[in-house]
């Protein structure tokens, strides 16, 4: 045994590096890690599952203060729509010139819908009238709110906060 040292690794370490293998950087594990090591992985597995499903679950859908107002299919493409949105409110969709623009308006006399009038708006029973931006012309008494809008899984949805 000339010339060669024999490394005798410490009994109290759990794991040590031999001569041998330090160029590869391999430990050697001198007995069992505890049951901490092996649920430690796992709980975090099961919290990344979790989170994965809430996420799917949600569908991509987005959350408060966002409210769907239509399926984009149900809505006149190229045209303007109004429909019902929650609170007695009154949400005027507008589909011209391949844009998506959103208004609040006053909720009128039943049956008495907003529709498009030149690039503008008008609630024909009523005589009012907006232009495009949804500012009063004529006999128009409030305007247009401009709502933020959003696109989720082919659905509309508003911002009315």
């Amino acid at each position: 045994m000339a010339g060669k040292i024999l490394v005798v690794p410490d009994p109290d370490r759990t794991a040590y590096l031999p001569p041998r293998a330090a160029r590869a950087r391999k430990l050697i594990l001198r007995r069992r890690l505890g049951l901490g090591w092996v649920l430690a992985p796992a709980l975090f597995g099961v919290v990344i599952l979790v989170a994965g499903g809430l996420l799917l679950a949600g569908g991509g859908r987005p959350g408060a203060p966002w409210v769907r107002v239509a399926p984009l299919a149900g809505l006149d493409a190229g045209g303007v729509t109004a429909v019902s949105a929650p609170g007695n409110r009154v949400v005027v969709v507008d589909l011209r010139g391949g844009g998506v623009r959103a208004f609040e308006a006053a909720p009128g006399p039943s049956r008495c819908l907003i529709v498009a009038s030149g690039s503008g708006f008008a609630r024909p029973c009523t005589h009012e009238r907006w232009t495009a931006a949804g500012a009063p012309a004529g006999k128009a008494t409030a305007p247009l709110r401009q709502v933020p809008t959003m696109l989720a899984k082919g659905d509309l949805y508003v911002d009315l906060g």
